[in-house]
């Protein structure tokens, strides 16, 4: 009983509890990080990472239009076979 309510009275507490050490620098590059994406300045967000974000979408929609070509190519092949003579 007495446990019952020892561990009641933990999970209802209403104080704040704060750790005393500071937090890890990571973190707070991280945190930096984040806010950078948060801001509404018009951009999606794959291609708010800068310049290298960028070139990373431009070389997949081209990669994905070679590709659909070359579907394309081969659809047309295949139904259209070259004459044998």
């Amino acid at each position: 009983m007495n446990c019952s309510r020892a561990l009641i009275r933990t999970l209802t507490t209403t104080t704040t509890r704060r750790a005393t050490k500071e937090v890890h620098p990571g973190y707070s590059k991280l945190r930096v990080k984040m806010a950078e994406f948060q801001v509404d300045n018009g951009q999606p967000i794959h291609l708010k990472g800068g310049v290298i974000d960028n070139v990373l979408f431009i070389s997949t929609v081209g990669l994905t239009a070679v590709g659909l070509g070359m579907c394309l190519q081969f659809f047309y092949s295949m139904a259209f076979p070259p004459k044998k003579q």
